[in-house]
């Protein structure tokens, strides 16, 4: 029986680029409506990915492509879930705050609001 290393190697690569890939992109179920950069999301399943060559990060909604963002991230202590996503509560409304994914989040995208925020809510995606 002769073993193809070559076969074999190209396996082993392609396994390990589909489990970076999905090291690097969650699903997060948000219950309710909120605002970022000014634009209104609805509630929904929403995919994080994160392109780690160009320290970006994409929250784009599965049932409408017209509602997805993209923002730079810097360096952060790992999370404990592939994605954790922060929302400050204004009032009766919801506004985003940060994104993180992996060892990489966002900064505080809502600095306009940081004066009327009564709670902090913290959404972990799978």
């Amino acid at each position: 029986m002769q073993i193809n290393f070559k076969a074999i190697a190209f396996s082993s690569i392609a396994f390990c680029a589909t489990a970076a890939f999905a090291a690097n992109q969650a699903r997060v179920d948000v219950p309710f409506n909120f605002t970022a950069e000014g634009q209104s999301y609805p509630a929904g399943s929403y995919e994080v990915a994160l392109d780690a060559s160009q320290n970006m990060v994409t929250m784009a909604s599965k049932t409408d492509a017209t509602k997805h963002i993209s923002w730079n991230v810097g360096p952060a202590d790992a999370a404990n879930t592939p994605a954790v996503i922060k929302f400050d509560h204004v009032g009766a409304d919801y506004a985003l705050k940060t994104i993180q994914v992996g060892e990489h989040v966002t900064p505080v995208l809502d600095k306009n609001v940081q004066q009327s925020v009564s709670a902090t809510t913290s959404i972990s995606g799978q």
